[in-house]
């Protein structure tokens, strides 16, 4: 088991605590968790997950029951996965999430236990009430620390971290609810649909052309050097289907939006692309 020192968004640095997982996960790992990276809960009408939640209604909103493949890199916190199954299940509403969404996930760490799960899906900072449009439809009131689990011999260390430093992820009382949780849990303990303690640049080569519908990589290209990531976008735009395939990225990451591969995609809104 690795011994990496954690870094946090104030600078402080928490030294011994264990964790595996790739080493490129500790050259940006962050421990300031946010319901989705792109500010969904910091900016409660941010315009960038309303086009996200937008496009989710475009693609889900017909043909359903037909699964959707869904491929997400880089899971942070469970903040994208958590994010966008809400936001969809708000819109496909009583029809249930494994008829509609096939979900696939690549991360540099290793997968997180049921506890530090189970956490991650109270989001942090921000109330109920400033949750998107469709993704507030999703949330069910919880504790997010009951009795049973207040055994600390029972915990991950990062899950202790976690608590610990509790000023960081202010309570929540609501949570994503059981049909949601349990989903993202059966995804991530599926060893064909989840990738652990490894690099996109090595397992996207293995998917096959035109298999997904949507591509999220969000806070994933700082991980790469310059040849990886010419070679990530290559095959990220093979492995899209062709016209109906979605790549949704950093909208701030100008070397995305400029990149010869992305050109050949129209860009949507920012950070949301289509294959043409």
């Amino acid at each position: 088991m690795l011994i990496y020192p954690i870094k946090n968004t104030n600078n402080h640095t928490c030294k011994n605590l264990k964790f595996t997982a790739h080493p490129d996960f500790y050259k940006f790992n962050s421990t300031q968790s946010c319901y989705f990276r792109r500010g969904v809960v910091a900016l409660a009408n941010n315009k960038g997950y309303t086009d996200i939640e937008n496009l989710f209604c475009k693609i889900f909103q017909s043909n359903l029951n037909k699964p959707k493949k869904m491929l997400i890199i880089g899971i942070g916190n469970s903040q994208e996965p958590f994010s966008y199954l809400a936001s969809i299940k708000g819109i496909i509403q009583e029809n249930p999430l494994n008829k509609n969404v096939d979900l696939y996930i690549v991360d540099l760490q290793s997968k997180p236990e049921y506890n530090k799960l189970r956490l991650d899906a109270f989001p942090s900072l921000f109330p109920y009430e400033t949750f998107p449009k469709y993704a507030g439809k999703s949330f069910i009131k919880d504790v997010k620390f009951p009795e049973s689990e207040s055994n600390i011999k029972n915990l991950s260390p990062i899950y202790i971290y976690t608590k610990i430093h509790k000023p960081l992820r202010p309570s929540n009382e609501y949570r994503v609810n059981d049909e949601i949780l349990n989903f993202v849990n059966e995804s991530y303990n599926n060893p064909e649909k989840s990738k652990w303690d490894s690099r996109i640049q090595d397992v996207i080569i293995d998917y096959s052309d035109n298999e997904f519908d949507i591509i999220s990589a969000n806070n994933v290209f700082g991980y790469l050097s310059d040849n990886d990531y010419a070679k990530t976008m290559r095959h990220i735009r093979r492995i899209l289907k062709t016209m109906n395939g979605y790549f949704i990225s950093d909208p701030y990451f100008q070397d995305v939006q400029s990149s010869e591969v992305l050109s050949t995609f129209r860009g949507l809104n920012p950070g949301i692309y289509q294959k043409i």
